[in-house]
């Protein structure tokens, strides 16, 4: 049975050095350490995150979580409103949040200080703040990603046997978007779980489903990451439902079946991906399921600098997906981002080339971008 205990923390919002290139998010808030849901693959489950022990048993709940994010948006002197990532590492609309409402409560702070969200779940718990999310997205902006692995009943149970099915999660979407008028709805297909998720038959169609849906984007990951706990963690089951997997899974992380410790690879080779990136990306194009959302856009002098990182960033990851020089565009996407003045403002004084990784090709792009971006603005 599981175990609710309620811990006091210092602080509530993390911020981070970097934009998530993926969800936009400048800010994170995790309500509850632990999940419910027990998803066999979950990365929280590392040690890096330092979560409880019996990480979907034991949940820890944030004390006075809501009252010390409000003391921290009204006293902020250097933070600007941007995307609040909500259950970046743990599911913020697990069975906790029936009974502490932690969540919502957050919602309705975010709400007041119009800052954006986004919101990863598997829960159909989110429909509930359905009227909140929307004036969360009138306000500002506002999306919700609902993660599915896999629409097969059986594989599903032995990923995330405890949260909602495949089918209820799809239902998730179609409600969400026809409650709201101001919300991204999209699916996540994140993580792709080698020999049980990559089938391209399989893959196909989730896209079909997401379309049926009605979602607004489908955002695809790469191969199953492993890391120390959560790699034996997700062997040790393997072993007992899949012991025919586990020798393919030696060979394409690189560890010793069987090891005290886990020895491999984070993550499977490009040989493993990029096939299948090229699969995705097909998809995407066929069923007009963007692979990223449309970001939050500041209405301050952040706009060009986001609208043109936007796009650097953009290619920086469709270059890594297609196996090509990726990292001179993500490096100057993100420090196009974190300028403290108007991008256009540089470009007037013929100081791009100051910006690092701003030169050659990249500089004359962004030279563009500032134009067309400025005029639009005009």
């Amino acid at each position: 049975m599981p175990t609710f205990t309620e811990k006091q923390f210092s602080s509530i919002l993390n911020k981070k050095k970097l934009i998530d290139s993926w969800f936009w998010d400048r800010y994170t808030i995790n309500p509850y350490n632990g999940c419910l849901f027990g998803c066999v693959y979950c990365d929280a489950r590392s040690g890096r995150y330092r979560m409880p022990e019996d990480f979907e048993n034991d949940i820890v709940v944030k004390q006075q979580a809501a009252e010390m994010l409000d003391l921290r948006l009204r006293r902020a002197r250097t933070l600007l409103p941007d995307v609040v990532g909500l259950g970046t590492v743990t599911d913020s609309y697990q069975g906790a949040e029936k009974v502490y409402e932690n969540g919502r409560k957050i919602l309705e702070v975010l709400a007041r200080h119009a800052y954006p969200v986004h919101i990863a779940t598997k829960s159909n718990l989110v429909l509930r703040d359905a009227p909140l999310l929307d004036a969360v997205g009138a306000k500002s902006w506002c999306s919700v990603s609902v993660t599915i692995t896999t629409l097969q009943p059986e594989i599903a149970r032995f990923l995330d046997h405890r949260s909602p099915s495949p089918q209820r999660r799809l239902d998730t979407i179609a409600q969400l978007k026809a409650a709201t008028k101001h919300v991204q709805v999209g699916l996540l297909l994140i993580p792709l779980v080698p020999f049980l998720t990559d089938d391209v038959a399989d893959l196909e169609q989730m896209f079909q489903a997401a379309q049926a849906a009605g979602a607004d984007y489908l955002i695809f990951g790469g191969g199953m990451t492993m890391h120390d706990m959560q790699a034996r963690w997700f062997l040790t089951r393997l072993q007992q439902e899949y012991p025919e997997l586990v020798p393919k899974y030696a060979e394409l992380y690189q560890f010793t079946p069987g090891g005290a410790v886990y020895d491999g690879q984070m993550a499977p080779p490009a040989a493993y991906t990029q096939p299948l990136y090229d699969v995705l990306l097909g998809l995407s194009e066929k069923y007009g399921l963007p692979w990223r959302m449309p970001r939050f856009i500041p209405q301050d002098f952040r706009r060009v600098n986001y609208l043109v990182a936007e796009k650097l960033l953009n290619e920086a990851r469709l270059r890594q997906m297609r196996g090509e020089a990726w990292e001179t565009f993500f490096w100057a996407g993100q420090n196009i981002q974190n300028l403290g003045e108007s991008l256009t403002a540089v470009c007037k004084r013929g100081e791009l080339t100051k910006i690092r990784n701003v030169r050659g090709a990249i500089k004359n792009l962004v030279q563009e971008y500032v134009g067309l971006y400025t005029d639009t603005a005009n």
